[in-house]
Formats: structure tokens, C-alpha cells, sequence
């Protein structure tokens, strides 16, 4: 009730009762009462006030009373109170001795709101991490186990488990607890991301696509970010379609990672490398022209050239000339005309577009000037001097890991060095040992199905395990992630 409120009531109160005054002294009267041989004659007035005096008695005695009557429950209270402020007070200094680092005090405080409070959630949360500060897992998961049994604590429990399975490298031991966390909060992003993260992490690729759906319908990851990376997923499912022999089902995974993200160059590579396999070099030549279009590449090259399917080096050098007109000033579509022209013999076709690609003059631009030398006229010296250059000279684009800075000798979703998913990207290396300039796996592949079983002699180049296959360290995961063949420069 409102003060003002309040205020009505009383004023009310006491207008009733002066009402009620005024009328006994405007109407006086007798009372008699007769008990027992006694008789008391007074008046109405006297009466009135005697039994407003006799409530107010009888009011008073009874709060006396039902004081009395509950000063135990409530000194009881007042106790419980004091326990529970107290309690509450070691817990934060818990908290803050956790924070400083200081866990023999965060045990204390931790022991003494157990004490007052019965042991709590935030006590239980504290023991486990002023055992972890000690190096004291095994003390840790007891405190941890300790929270499952409460419903409100069972998801920080499988947290901090998940946590001590993670640091000791038991990864299927931390995606089944991550899973349970998934079914206690659906919708949690930390359950989210890290579950994923742990999919990937161990290469359950079928595991993480729907892992990643889920994460991006809870808000988890941005939608343009969860877009990207279900990309790099498809991509390799569509591998791992492609090696089990179901094209239908690689291409339908190529295709929806080219419409997820249509700059993913490693998805049109995939998919122009199905087509050409299936036979189909027209589709195959539209995919790699609107790739080419945002990004020249290398591998795209080599495969347009297959998908043009062209006998002849002259005409098949006069159609590769479709690649400058969609990119004039990049070099790398000098460079595979270039390539096209000493194919063709044409040597002063090949030295000009050697020399339009070559202004950072790199390991690539000197060894195409040395095959240039050694086929125009045989001038072993000159080309002798162009290899001896190239070993000193920058070497080509190449993938390197935004995280780690190490170079790989074809695209996957996680780096082979750190382990980071989806931090490879093309880009000028550092001055390493450079790597061979050879087509990558995607590219082998398609020259192999183009070419038909006859191409495949015993010295055809093998072709590079997938990254899918090989065992890689794991670093920390910074991302959504997958491993797929891809191009080499």
C-alpha cells in the first residue's frame, strides 16, 4: 500500500471516530447494569470508552504473546542470516583470492562457505579452480563431478570437465561431454563453437556441418562468417564424396559451397575439376571463368586449358587468350600464356607475356625465362643463370597460414603446421626454400580423368595425399574448419 493511500485510510479512521464522538456528546444517555445485587448507573460516553479501552488491552496482550510465542523463529532467522551473509562474504573472497591467483586462500574461503552455507555451487565452483591453480586435475574433476548432481550446476560441471579433457588431449572424452552440454543447452554459443571445434578438430566432418547450422541459427556465429565456413565444409564433403565414389553427391556438395560463398576458390576448383571429370567442359570452363574473373590462379589455368580440350598448341594458345582479356593486367594470366606460347613455340609470344608477368621478377618469372632460353635456342648458360637466379629470388604465390606463417604445398581447411581451421590463403611467401611449381591434386586428377586411363603411365607425378588423410598436429582451433585438396602454385 502506498503512502498516500495509507494517508486516506487513517484520515478516514479518524473522521469515523470524531463523527462518532460528536454524536455521543449530542445524544448523551444512561446505562444501568445490574449483577449479582450490584448496580452501576453511568453514562453512554463512559461505556463506549470503556470498551475501546478494553480492545486496546486485549490487543496488547495478545501481541505480547504471539511475540513471545515466536522470538525463537525469529532469533533462529536472524541467525540463519547471519550465517548466510557471512557465508557469502567467503565466497567472494574466494572469487577475488582466484583472481589473484592465491589458491591455498581461494581453498580456505572456499572450506568456510561451505561450512556456513552447505556447501554451494560457488564454493564447489572455487575448489575446482584453486585445484587447477595447484596442478591438481584429479582434485579438480571431483569438485566438477561434484556439480552434476545438482540440476542447476550440471552444466558448469560438464564445462569444467570439458576443460580438464581438453588440456590433457582426451579429445573423444571432450566431445562426448560437449555433446552433453549440447542436450542441457541447445543454444548456448560456447557449447556451440566449441563442439564444433572439437568435431573438426577430429575430423568428424559429417558431425560438424549440422553443429555449424545450429551454431548460426542460435546466433553463435555471424551468419556471414557461418556461411564461409559451412563452405569450406562442403568443400570437403565433396572431397570425401569424390574419393568414395559417389560424384553425384560431390558435385551437389561442390555446388552449395559455391553458393555459399562464391569467392571460395578452393570450391570452384573442386567443382571444374568434377565437371571435367564427368565429361563436361563446357560447365566446367563457366565456373573457371567467373573464378578467374576474382581471382586468377594457376590451377585455374591448367584446367581451362584441359577443359578446352584443344590438340593443337597453336589454337589451344589463341584460346587460352581468353584469360588476359578477363584479367589483362595480372600477371598470372601472362604467366599461363606464357606457358601456352612455349608450348606452341611461339618464342616471341612467350617472351612477351614472360616479361608483362615478371615486374617482381620471382623464382617463376626466372624459371620461365629459362625455358625460354634452353627451348628458343638452346642457350644452356643463359638458362643456367636464370635457375641460379631463381634459387635467390622470391619465390612464387604460394598458401600461408594467416596464423602461423607457414607455407603449404596445397589448400586445406586446417593448417597442417598450427592446426588452424581455415587460415590458409593465397598470397607471396617469405623468402624460403621455394616450392616446386607443380599442379596440385585437383589438378593431377582432372588431367588424369581427361586424359583417360592411357595418361596414367608409371612416371606421371603421384598425386599428394589429401589433408584429410594425413596426421596433423592440433594447435588451437581459432575457427570453423576442414580439409580439402587444392591448388599449388
Amino acid at each position: 500500500m502506498s503512502f498516500f493511500l495509507r494517508a486516506i485510510v487513517v484520515f478516514v479512521a479518524l473522521a469515523a471516530l470524531a463523527v462518532l464522538a460528536w454524536q455521543l456528546a449530542e445524544t448523551p444517555g444512561e446505562v444501568a447494569l445490574e449483577w449479582h445485587g450490584w448496580r452501576i448507573d453511568t453514562s453512554a460516553s463512559f461505556v463506549a470508552a470503556a470498551l475501546l479501552g478494553v480492545l486496546a488491552a486485549g490487543a496488547l496482550l495478545y501481541a505480547v504473546l504471539h511475540g513471545i510465542r515466536i522470538l525463537p523463529r525469529r532469533l533462529a532467522q536472524a541467525r540463519a542470516r547471519r550465517r548466510n551473509e557471512a557465508g557469502y562474504f567467503a565466497l567472494t573472497k574466494g572469487m577475488v583470492a582466484i583472481a589473484a591467483g592465491d589458491a591455498a586462500e581461494a581453498r580456505r574461503f572456499a572450506k568456510r562457505a561451505s561450512e556456513l552455507l552447505g556447501r554451494p555451487p560457488g564454493a564447489l565452483l572455487i575448489g575446482a579452480q584453486a585445484a587447477q591453480l595447484e596442478g591438481r586435475p584429479d582434485e579438480a574433476r571431483k569438485f566438477y563431478a561434484a556439480m552434476l548432481q545438482a540440476k542447476e550446476t550440471e552444466l558448469l560441471g560438464l564445462r569444467g570437465l570439458l576443460a580438464l579433457a581438453e588440456q590433457e588431449g582426451d579429445r573423444a572424452q571432450a566431445i562426448e561431454l560437449a555433446e552433453k552440454a549440447r542436450a542441457l543447452a541447445p543454444r548456448a554459443p560456447w557449447v556451440l563453437t566449441r563442439l564444433f571445434h572439437l568435431q573438426i578438430a577430429a575430423r568428424r566432418w559429417e558431425a560438424a556441418e549440422p553443429t555449424l547450422r545450429q551454431a548460426i541459427a542460435a546466433k553463435a556465429v555471424a551468419e556471414g562468417t557461418g556461411k564461409h565456413s559451412d563452405a569450406v565444409l562442403l568443400v570437403q564433403l565433396s572431397l570425401m564424396a569424390e574419393r568414395n565414389g559417389d560424384r553425384t553427391l560431390a558435385l551437389e556438395r561442390a555446388r552449395r559451397a559455391l553458393s555459399l560463398d562464391e569467392a571460395l576458390l578452393p570450391a570452384s576448383l573442386q567443382l571444374a575439376a568434377l565437371h571435367l571429370a564427368g565429361n563436361e567442359p563446357r560447365r566446367a570452363r563457366k565456373v573457371i571463368e567467373a573464378a578467374w574473373r576474382r581471382q586468377p590462379h594457376p590451377d585455374l589455368a591448367r584446367l581451362y586449358a584441359l577443359a578446352l580440350a584443344e590438340p593443337d598448341a597453336v589454337k589451344r594458345y589463341r584460346a587460352l587468350a581468353a584469360l588476359e582479356e578477363m584479367a589483362p593486367e595480372h600477371a598470372e594470366a601472362h604467366r599461363a600464356l606464357a606457358r601456352a606460347a612455349l608450348e606452341a613455340k611461339l618464342w616471341g609470344e612467350a617472351r612477351r607475356h614472360v616479361k608483362a608477368a615478371g615486374e617482381a621478377r620471382d623464382a617463376g618469372f626466372c624459371r620461365l625465362m629459362a625455358e625460354l632460353e634452353q627451348s628458343e635456342a638452346a642457350n644452356t648458360a643463359a638458362a643456367r643463370d636464370w635457375l641460379a637466379r631463381a634459387s635467390e629470388s622470391d619465390p612464387e604465390p604460394a598458401w600461408l597460414c594467416r596464423g602461423c606463417g607457414a607455407s603449404a604445398r596445397e589448400w586445406s581447411a586446417l593448417c597442417g603446421h598450427c592446426g588452424d581451421f581455415d587460415s590458409l590463403a593465397w598470397g607471396q611467401a617469405p623468402r624460403v626454400a621455394p616450392l616446386a611449381a607443380a599442379p596440385s591434386g585437383t589438378v593431377l586428377a582432372a588431367e588424369a580423368a581427361v586424359a583417360g586411363p592411357a595418361a596414367a603411365a608409371p612416371d606421371m607425378p603421384p598425386r599428394p595425399p589429401a589433408a584429410a588423410d594425413s596426421p596433423m598436429p592440433l594447435a588451437q582451433l581459432t575457427g570453423p574448419n576442414a580439409a580439402a585438396r587444392s591448388p599449388q602454385p
